[in-house]
């Protein structure tokens, strides 16, 4: 059984919506995305496929509170997370959203992005790396918490 969270109800109805949302447009992602049939369409799929599984464990098991801070378990769409880069000891904030969503700035990044690959379905002091064109960056996950679209 998976360990209780617990979330304002604004915030579990947006993950409850994310959820189904996401299910009814997986093969579209992955078509959209991974266009052609090899390895990484394959991955992809699992990786899919993985999130959510995991998601759905989690609308099952959630208590409601007018005061909760909407902590979550791991990274997923819609939620932010505070890294610590492990060779400069600085502290990062981002929120993680999909590609195809128009909100963007400089705290945003997407699930599809090197960064987002790595961060997403993390939990909190799990360690990471990121591999980049310059370099292998290694982080690790400080908090996850849900936040509302804007």
């Amino acid at each position: 059984m998976s360990e209780k969270l617990t979330l304002t109800v604004p915030v579990y109805e947006e993950l409850l919506a994310h959820l189904v949302d996401f299910e009814e447009r997986r093969g579209k992602i992955i078509d959209e995305y991974y266009p052609e049939y090899n390895k990484q369409r394959e991955e992809f799929e699992e990786f899919i496929s993985r999130y959510i599984n995991a998601l759905d464990e989690v609308v099952k098991n959630v208590l409601f509170s007018d005061n909760a801070n909407n902590d979550f378990s791991f990274v997923c769409l819609y939620s932010e997370v505070e890294i610590e880069d492990l060779d400069k000891g600085e502290t990062y904030k981002y929120k993680i959203i999909s590609p195809d969503k128009g909100y963007v700035s400089n705290d945003c990044i997407t699930f599809l992005s090197p960064m987002g690959k790595a961060l997403l379905c993390k939990k909190v002091k799990d360690t990471v790396s990121v591999n980049t064109p310059s370099g292998v960056y290694r982080y690790r996950i400080k908090s996850v918490r849900l936040y509302q679209n804007p």
